[in-house]
């Protein structure tokens, strides 16, 4: 129509008619162009929240199973301080029989939390990181993501000795024993009989008893619990923050 209207306005020589219908389409076509990239913004933004929302609840998820991580290392810390110290004297057996069997039992598991990334490994992969506008908030996800990946290629350490502990420590429990205390969730009712038995056959396996130090050494794993439990939990108050802002827009 506005073609039809050009072209009769030139054909009668209306050139102040043709300016003002040039100077509607530049308009209309302007307005058009930034509506279309309004609406494409918006888009942008809803995406964003709902990938920040997916990384939020993957974070909160990562953080309790950190958590535990650490405890664990702490209690399994203990177990190995325990049993360095029943290696040399029976009256911390006799003090807790069942403590004493439960450490034997796990005293050099590990524990390493499942980080969990599927959101943002979703965006990196379709190319879609530019999504996240505020780039501190990118920077701050990445370098968390980042550093997990770098810690994880130290797992296998505490995976061969958790391995090296179970070939060293076999024989020393018996079948009921173990079965004893994996109903009892380590917390098993031992008489101080059959703990100082255990003691016993540990003692005879001196192979077992100079790898106890190696069980004790716990630090650098609950270090990286630690640093990793304090950064994801700086991310997620970032994130959160991020959304309450554009919650509040």
């Amino acid at each position: 129509m506005i073609l039809r209207r050009v072209i009769a306005h030139v054909r009668k020589q209306e050139w102040t008619a043709v300016g003002v219908d040039f100077v509607i389409v530049v308009f209309g076509v302007f307005f058009g162009i930034q509506v279309a990239n309004w609406n494409e913004a918006r888009q942008d933004r809803a995406r964003e929240r709902v990938y920040l929302q997916r990384i939020a609840s993957e974070l909160e998820d990562s953080i309790r199973d950190i958590e535990r991580s650490h405890k664990l290392a702490q209690s399994r810390q203990d177990m190995g301080r325990l049993l360095i110290a029943a290696a040399s004297d029976e009256a911390p057996v006799r003090a807790d029989p069942g403590k004493f069997v439960a450490a034997i039992y796990a005293g050099a598991w590990t524990y390493s939390p499942p980080i969990r990334s599927y959101a943002f490994d979703e965006l990196r992969s379709a190319g879609n990181l530019d999504l996240i506008e505020d780039k501190s908030l990118l920077v701050a996800i990445t370098g968390f993501y980042t550093e997990v990946a770098e810690k994880t290629q130290w797992n296998y350490i505490r995976e061969l000795n958790q391995t090296e502990y179970m070939k060293r420590a076999a024989g020393i429990l018996t079948y009921e024993q173990m079965a004893l205390v994996d109903a009892s969730k380590l917390a098993p009712e031992v008489s101080v009989a059959e703990a100082l038995a255990t003691r016993k056959r540990m003692l005879e396996r001196p192979d077992f008893v100079e790898w106890l130090p190696n069980v004790a050494y716990r630090f650098d794993e609950i270090d990286t619990f630690r640093e990793t439990l304090e950064q994801a939990h700086s991310v997620h108050k970032v994130v959160t923050a991020h959304l309450r802002v554009a919650g509040a827009e």
